[in-house]
């Protein structure tokens, strides 16, 4: 039997820690604490002090930027698997975003001290650190390369690309879905809701996405990328 509560199999199968050895696995999971949020309750604040990793069980996640002191803006979503606090945890100083949960979720936080016992023991437990950090960058970079993209369709099907992958830009062949607005899309984007409503009627009407209450579902991931491609 796994030395950690089975909420915590969903973090050991899918995301970033899939992708580790299994010693490292077991070391992450058998210290994480399970938490649970409710709809916009902060995991933590930008400008709170340093802190360990949370990942994602259930439910949803956004992070909030918050540029030179202004007014925190959206800056992207996550899916289970995910995880963050990465940058806190190898700098040592405050939080520099911050992250709330877009529903009931279940989360689970390595606290720092916690960490510090694993590369105590494993120095090599950097190395996987370190891919973790790579995979978030790349999330950075796929949507700094969509908000480039001057077609407004094909920027926002770029856009649901990654944000029904599994955190990392990563994409599947399943129908998956994300707690997402209209507004939301539009701050993601940078597009106006006017032009948002009218290219999400286009990919609704022709089959690409369901749209329900707050919740957006991909249902032809070929259809997106011919999308994005042009």
């Amino acid at each position: 039997m796994p030395a950690w509560p089975q909420e915590l199999n969903v973090l050991h199968a899918g995301g970033w820690l899939a992708d580790t050895p299994e010693t490292f696995r077991a070391a992450v999971l058998s210290r994480c604490l399970l938490r649970r949020y409710g709809r916009g309750e902060p995991l933590y604040h930008a400008g709170d002090p340093p802190g360990g990793l949370y990942g994602l069980i259930e439910g949803g996640i956004a992070i909030e930027i918050q540029p030179d002191g202004r007014v925190p803006h959206i800056g992207t979503f996550a899916r289970p698997g995910f995880w963050i606090g990465e940058v806190s945890v190898l700098a040592r100083r405050p939080r520099v975003i911050g992250v709330r949960s877009t529903r009931k979720s279940l989360i689970a936080h390595l606290p720092l001290v916690q960490w510090d016992a694993i590369v105590q023991r494993e120095p090599e437990a950097w190395r996987w650190f370190a891919f973790l950090i790579l995979r978030n960058e790349l999330l950075a970079v796929g949507i700094a390369a969509a908000l480039m993209i001057r077609d407004s369709t094909a920027r926002v099907a770029a856009m649901l690309l990654i944000l029904t992958g599994d955190g990392t830009g990563a994409e599947t062949e399943a129908a998956q879905s994300i707690e997402v607005s209209q507004d939301d899309i539009s701050h993601l984007t940078s597009l106006s809701r006017s032009t948002i409503r009218h290219v999400l009627d286009r990919l609704e009407a022709d089959g690409l996405i369901e749209r329900s209450y707050r919740r957006i579902r991909v249902t032809n991931y070929r259809g997106l990328h011919q999308l994005r491609a042009e």
